[in-house]
């Protein structure tokens, strides 16, 4: 943090600078040498005249004019044409392989500045800045120029960290900032042995790119990991066969120099530059002793027609490892014949090499070794020619029958048959045989979710075991954009060979790095599950809802609820299934419950069309696939965010979990079975002989129409007969003043479920209003409570809503000072004796 605060604190110093375009700083003792293209010749002073003026060295720049003295020193030349090259902005990208220090890091990034800046700020915890080695002896410089016509649209250009154009938002020119402040930053990109730096200038509709390289000169070079500082050094160049016995793999150049095609992998003598790659002596010789293994069984004319795996290794032109782009295929000596380059970034917590090679995912072990005749990479392996794309090997495979078959009853072979990169993570036959008979059904049928569950074993890349480091988690994502997690375990000491590797915990490879023209194969032993390719049935053995799960199988209609699609399912928890109708006979007359039509019509009550997501849920009835609707509801258990809603009901049952996707299909758990309604309110009332009272007020208020119409939604809260018993008692057998006026009380035009009641306390009081105007308080301590009732049964569910039954006659709390409504006793001149005259 305190880094940060001291860039900032320079940062704001910039109003009162000025600053000009850096396009590089090359010392008068530098080497600089010209790419041939270009037409210039070598030069030993940078800052000579025949050098291209659009690459200026910062002491000899020109700042503006601001009523400043002009220093000594050449004037940059103009542009052709005579007019001025305006200064521009571009991203500054460093990469900061060996993390110098703030100061050093700083100047990289802002080079106009130059030492004396940094050197004045000691107090901030500067210090001295440093020269890079890009600026010390040793160091060529090539330049590389392109002009080319710009089109319409390449006004605005920025130049990225490799110096490779992009459209982008900025504008590469600008007008001056602040009058006469201008501001330019050099765009370089810093590689451990080369520092390369781009411009490119759009200028009456020609853009020219300028790309200025430096490097160590021929037969110098940086230590590997070398701090930013260290200069470039002579270094010892050899023979190649010595040069490859130094890293540790003579004996396959032997081999190649025995069998008379060294001097040809070498070019012919053409003095053509070249690269090879070279396995080292324990892998050549673990390869010699399989062939001669294979040739005591193989046909002695067929080996001889086998092409040479020396040319192989050898690839024409200087390949260095770390200029070339992953996924690059490198054609090599012998015809037809590719390798493909793919790079994986370590952690740098690992302490190990910032980047893992692979040549046809062969592991490479040294690379950029420069000897007399070539540039050599050591291998861990051999390389082998490689004839037959991915899905060709596959079907090659007789391990591999049911994969294929899947693969190309998808139409995903046909992926695997292109050109792009591919990773796959293939099943062998006897891991499908470990699936449920359902889900191994659907997979070789290549229905429902088959092509999900096949991409999650796909790639877009080609991803090599060297990926993977023991004991740290590597993570690749699949075509379903889901993450794979590989793991490298560390092998016991008394264990030899490569350290196996999982997938998710699950699926151990074992068989890796099956080389194909466009991409990779691992042979797995067991299928990779993704809930977002399970059938239903899967999903919910996989969550626990082992009752629900079990009366599909048992109603024998599992497998049309597996080929639903766009469906929401609301699948009651085991818990709620214990005790129930269903549950007893599953256990104890299982034969009862096949085709059996009650249970369907149950089951289909908790499916419903289309498929609904929590955060798409709105209050609504939806209908389900049995033809019966469900309401869902929501509510807000936050005391002061009353519209946030984050509790939701389906006919009252409350959603446990939620959200587990399963082949275009969504599951939600509730916390109790859901059974299709068959009364209104009314004959909910008339069906109960414990609400016969209540109803006889219903009756006298003349409400039975409202409480019988379908088409609207209420909440109806019952006292018992025994309430009005003793009420009555109390009151000498008097009856209700106001039937009507009490009735509306208790019925509220909205679904309010017992699990959208919470506990409310002042000032978060929450109210629900009756169809009388009633604010009726609805809080929850031991049960849920409304006003001065509490509730003993919850949501009992009707057509045309719910059903409470609560333990006292509501009396809305604008009433409670006032005296309870009296009951009209038998004779005239009654008056109130007791507690129970009164409603409160």
């Amino acid at each position: 943090m305190p880094d940060m605060l001291r860039l900032w604190a320079c940062l704001l110093l910039l109003g009162s600078i000025q600053a000009v375009p850096f396009y590089g700083d090359l010392s008068s003792g530098e080497s600089t040498e010209i790419n041939e293209s270009s037409g210039s010749s070598e030069s030993s002073d940078t800052s000579s005249s025949g050098f291209d003026t659009e690459f200026v060295p910062l002491e000899h720049q020109q700042p503006q004019q601001q009523g400043r003295q002009e220093p000594a020193g050449p004037v940059p030349a103009q542009a052709p044409g005579g007019v001025d090259q305006k200064p521009f902005n571009v991203e500054s990208i460093t990469t900061d392989v060996n993390s110098p220090n703030p100061a050093i890091f700083f100047q990289q990034q802002f080079p106009f500045f130059g030492n004396e800046f940094f050197n004045s700020f000691g107090g901030f915890g500067f210090g001295a800045a440093q020269e890079p080695w890009w600026k010390g002896p040793n160091v060529c410089t090539e330049k590389e120029e392109d002009e080319t016509v710009a089109s319409a649209t390449e006004t605005d250009e920025t130049v990225d960290t490799f110096g490779q154009e992009r459209d982008g938002v900025s504008s590469v020119v600008r007008s001056p900032l602040f009058g006469q402040f201008q501001f330019s930053v050099n765009s370089c990109a810093e590689k451990p042995n080369k520092h390369v730096c781009t411009k490119i200038v759009n200028q009456n509709g020609k853009k020219k790119t300028l790309t200025l390289t430096r490097q160590c000169c021929y037969g110098y070079g940086r230590p590997r990991n070398a701090d930013f500082t260290t200069p470039c050094e002579k270094i010892d160049i050899k023979d190649v066969e010595a040069t490859a016995s130094d890293m540790g793999a003579k004996q396959f150049l032997e081999s190649a120099r025995s069998a008379g095609e060294l001097a040809e992998m070498l070019g012919g003598g053409n003095g053509k530059k070249v690269t090879l790659f070279v396995p080292n002596d324990a892998a050549f010789v673990e390869y010699r002793s399989q062939q001669q293994q294979d040739n005591n069984v193989e046909d002695p004319k067929a080996e001889a027609s086998k092409p040479s795996i020396y040319k192989l290794h050898a690839v024409l032109g200087e390949v260095q490892l770390e200029d070339v782009q992953n996924e690059k295929l490198l054609q090599t000596e012998l015809a037809d014949q590719k390798i493909r380059i793919n790079s994986y970034q370590l952690p740098a917590a690992l302490g190990l090499e910032p980047y893992r090679y692979a040549a046809n995912c062969v592991p490479i072990e040294k690379h950029d070794k420069l000897s007399e005749q070539a540039l050599v990479h050591t291998l861990g392996g051999v390389l082998k020619p490689v004839t037959k794309n991915v899905m060709d090997i596959i079907r090659a495979r007789a391990d591999m029958s049911i994969m294929r078959t899947v693969l190309e009853k998808t139409n995903l072979s046909a992926m695997l048959e292109s050109d792009r990169p591919v990773t796959i993570f293939v099943p062998t036959d006897a891991a499908f045989d470990k699936l449920e008979p359902h889900l191994r059904r659907a997979l070789k049928e290549g229905r429902g979710c088959a092509s999900n569950i096949l991409k999650n074993h796909l790639l877009d890349l080609t991803f090599c075991s060297l990926a993977t480091v023991p004991g740290a988690k590597t993570t690749a994502y699949n075509l379903l954009g889901e993450a794979l997690l590989l793991n490298r375990t560390h092998l016991d000491k008394n264990q030899t060979g490569p350290a196996p590797i999982y997938i998710n915990n699950l699926a151990k490879i074992i068989d890796a790095d099956i080389m194909g023209t466009n991409g990779v194969l691992h042979v797995i032993d067991t299928i990779l599950p993704t809930e977002s390719a399970l059938p239903m049935t899967s999903l919910m053995t996989q969550k626990n809802l082992t009752i629900f799960q079990q009366l599909l199988e048992a109603s024998g209609y599992a497998d049309q609820f597996d080929d639903l699609d766009n469906v929401t399912i609301f699948a009651p928890t085991d818990k709620a299934l214990q005790g129930t109708e269903w549950a007893r006979m599953l256990k104890e007359q299982p034969e009862l419950l096949n085709k059996n039509l009650d249970l369907l019509e149950f089951l289909n009550y908790h499916v419903v069309k289309p498929m609904i997501k929590t955060c798409d849920l709105t209050e609504q009835s939806l209908p389900t696939v049995s033809g019966s609707s469900v309401r869902l509801n929501l509510y807000s258990t936050h005391a002061l965010f009353s519209d946030v809603m984050n509790r939701a009901t389906v006919n009252c049952a409350r959603l446990v979990h939620f959200d587990d996707e399963s082949c275009g299909s969504v599951l939600h758990q509730v916390d109790r079975p859901l059974t299709p309604p068959k009364n209104n309110m009314l004959k909910l009332l008339e069906a109960n002989p414990n609400y016969s009272k209540f109803l006889e007020l219903v009756r006298k208020a003349n409400l039975t129409q409202l409480l019988s119409n379908d088409s609207r939604s209420f909440t109806l809260l019952v006292p018992k007969n025994d309430v009005f018993e003793e009420l009555t008692e109390s009151t000498e057998g008097s009856r209700p003043s106001d039937p009507m006026g009490l009735v509306k009380t208790h019925i509220v035009e909205d679904v309010v479920c017992c699990a959208g009641i919470i506990p409310t306390n002042w000032p978060f009081v929450r109210s629900i209003e009756s169809i009388s105007g009633q604010h009726l308080r609805i809080t929850r301590d031991r049960r849920p409570k409304i006003e001065n009732a509490g509730v003993t049964k919850c949501d009992v569910v009707a057509t045309n809503g719910i059903l409470h039954e609560i333990n006292d006659i509501i009396v809305p709390r604008p009433l409670r000072n006032q005296q309870r409504p009296q009951l009209i006793p038998p004779g005239a001149g009654y008056q109130p004796q007791g507690d129970f005259d009164v409603f409160f």
